[in-house]
């Protein structure tokens, strides 16, 4: 299946100080961490947690981590004023639809009052499920929301499909800070579904007034 192709192995040679620790602790270089590097940022935020949680301490030198602490302070300013990042709302909505997806209420709260937070109408927020069809949505929208939609549900629904109606609006760059963001609230959804997360009063009253007639009830938190 075509998606995003991974930064080549000249680009990879900027951050062979991290992959050769992967590569330790591993026995090989991840392809996911390639795609990844396409954005250092999200590969460096990404490797810090699962080092944390999985790197073998033995093989894994404090000062690496620093390393790419460092790194990272630069990166991550370098993405966040990046001038062609898609925009906040989208991944709102987005994360939004991935948490319905997966079934999470908690998130599914969150992330629409994020969007009524950055700007979105309370009627686009009412029509969110009717993005297919609704006026209010545009091409690049749908697309996008479409994607995330099937990336949060399980089994994994992407196609090929869903990468071509995507490349017509967004660069590769963007897709993969679209799949990053989704990827968090895989994350994010686990986790608050796991320990039964208390919803905070001020999402709670943005899913009652937003969510009500596309069923959203408070479930388990």
């Amino acid at each position: 299946m075509s998606t995003v192709t991974p930064i080549s192995d000249d680009q990879l040679k900027k951050y062979s100080f991290l992959f050769s620790a992967v590569e330790k602790n591993m026995g090989f270089v991840p392809n996911s961490m390639k795609t990844m590097a396409r954005e250092p940022a999200i590969l460096a935020a990404f490797t810090s947690l699962s080092g944390i949680l999985l790197g073998n301490p033995e093989k894994t030198s404090p000062k690496l981590f620093l390393k790419l602490l460092w790194k990272n302070i630069g990166w991550s300013s370098k993405f966040m004023k990046r001038k062609d990042r898609v925009p906040l709302y989208l991944r709102n909505l987005v994360s939004h639809v991935s948490s319905n997806a997966s079934g999470c209420r908690y998130c599914q709260a969150h992330t629409i009052g994020e969007a009524k937070h950055n700007g979105v109408s309370d009627e686009k927020l009412k029509a969110v499920w009717e993005f297919e069809t609704s006026l209010l949505f545009s091409d690049a929208e749908r697309a996008a929301l479409r994607f995330g939609y099937a990336a949060g549900s399980v089994p994994n629904a992407v196609t090929e499909d869903h990468f071509v109606e995507l490349k017509k609006y967004f660069s590769d760059d963007q897709i993969v800070e679209l799949g990053a963001t989704i990827a968090l609230f895989g994350f994010l959804n686990r986790w608050n579904d796991t320990f039964a997360t208390q919803l905070e009063v001020k999402p709670m009253s943005n899913a009652q007034e937003l969510l009500s007639s596309s069923g959203w009830t408070i479930g388990k938190h």
